[in-house]
């Protein structure tokens, strides 16, 4: 299922590029799962999330445009490029009860990392039709 999202992205509905790895979470007792498996989606760099700047970076920008006196230049530029791009882990588990629980969460994220909640949506919206169409299909096996 998840294997749609990666390489064209055309009628997945992201806009966002996105690679596709294996989850390293392990079950966890701690956790109620005795099983668990699952991917991570995550979101690739684009050259539109350069373009965001900090509320310091832009007070500054406004400052040189309007003449607002003598405005230091930092000899250091200020850098937002955040290192992690954002993602979606799905897992798939099996709790201490016997049930299969299924769970959609952020990943790869840092303090600096732009949530990306329309993708993280299309995503989410996809992994509902997906389970629908599973539980359907297990039903008529029951």
């Amino acid at each position: 299922w998840a294997a749609t999202f990666e390489g064209d992205r055309k009628g997945t509905g992201l806009t966002t590029p996105v690679l596709v790895r294996k989850s390293r979470k392990p079950a966890s007792e701690f956790d109620g799962v005795v099983a668990r498996s699952g991917v991570r989606i995550l979101f690739q760099t684009t050259n539109t999330g350069d373009r965001y700047k900090s509320a310091t970076e832009e007070k500054l920008e406004e400052k040189e445009r309007s003449g607002g006196g003598a405005v230091k230049k930092s000899s250091k530029p200020l850098t937002t490029k955040s290192s992690k791009e954002g993602g979606v882990e799905v897992l798939v588990e099996k709790t201490t009860d016997g049930s299969i629980r299924v769970r959609a969460r952020r990943c790869n994220l840092d303090h600096k990392t732009i949530v990306k909640e329309m993708s993280e949506g299309v995503i989410v919206r996809n992994l509902s039709k997906a389970i629908d169409a599973w539980v359907k299909a297990k039903g008529a096996q029951f």
